[in-house]
């Protein structure tokens, strides 16, 4: 190792105490409240009332839609952005025309806010002038009511954040694979090698840091997602697409104070234990060059 390249450890001094400062002292306070009576009718004189707001969140009819819904909404996130965004990077890696215009018409979704996303998908899903449903009325189908149940508006919500999400994982791959020397790929074409022998065996474990990171990110954004499903349904029709984000904020709307920052608790214990599980399995996929 080259200690000239080490940096002074003081220069991380000043990140730490911001970080400490602006996230870990006020988290750490507000989750306090959760151990409390607080709430709309009792905001002053708070009492300590132990594990009970968090046995209650545990025991809620709530908690398990929402959680199942989490699971899925960061499942297919994960799945789709990553391989997706895997597939149309490889293509605008090879030599095609108009390669730096589709880069860019890939990467426009992600410019937009999780609010004009969501207005968009749901003129798409609108059961009755909804963009899908007069292309289904052309060929004789009846309209659906998109998100109106808690399948098909799973599926919406699902392929909104696909769509605004897989120009990053674009973006991420893309570099990852033109980081990878042309010199391996030369010498393998040179050996015989075909054009999956080359991806499989060089190209893809060369590349895995970077897909891990696309993983990483994709599957913890996807736990967290809230704007999307509050724009296009909020939570609805009755809890059915209830994700830990909007659970939190419909708790907090009906004054139950305590049970929202519980159910936030709850959840950041989740997504630590999910980023530490896989942190600890990914770096067996990663390839040192």
């Amino acid at each position: 190792m080259n200690r000239k390249k080490i940096y002074p450890l003081y220069l991380a001094v000043i990140p730490a105490v911001v970080f400490t400062i602006f996230f870990i002292i006020p988290s750490t306070i507000g989750y306090y409240y959760a151990f409390t009576n607080w709430s709309a009718a009792r905001t002053t004189d708070l009492k300590f009332v132990g594990l009970e707001n968090i046995l209650s969140v545990i025991q809620s009819s709530k908690v398990p839609v929402a959680f199942v819904n989490t699971l899925i909404y960061a499942g297919v996130k994960t799945v789709m952005v990553t391989i997706l965004g895997f597939v149309f990077a490889y293509i605008l890696n090879r030599e095609i025309r108009s390669r730096t215009a589709l880069r860019t018409v890939y990467f426009i979704p992600s410019v937009f806010s999780c609010l004009v996303v969501g207005l968009i998908f749901s003129a798409v899903f609108q059961t009755r002038h909804g963009t899908l449903n007069n292309i289904l009325n052309m060929f004789g189908i009846a309209n659906i009511q998109w998100l109106g149940s808690r399948g098909t508006a799973v599926f919406a919500i699902c392929m909104a954040e696909v769509w605004r999400n897989v120009g990053y994982a674009i973006i991420i791959t893309l570099a990852g694979m033109q980081s990878v020397s042309s010199d391996y790929i030369e010498a393998a074409r040179l050996d015989g090698a075909t054009e999956w022998q080359m991806f499989s065996r060089i190209t893809l474990p060369l590349i895995m840091p970077t897909v891990n990171v696309n993983i990483l990110f994709s599957l913890i954004y996807g736990l967290k997602m809230f704007d999307l499903i509050y724009v296009m349904t909020g939570g609805g029709p009755g809890n059915a697409t209830e994700s830990f984000g909007t659970l939190m904020m419909n708790e907090m709307s009906a004054g139950r104070y305590a049970q929202s920052v519980a159910v936030n608790l709850v959840f950041t214990v989740l997504l630590v234990l999910v980023s530490m599980l896989y942190q600890r399995f990914s770096s067996r996929w990663e390839t040192v060059e």
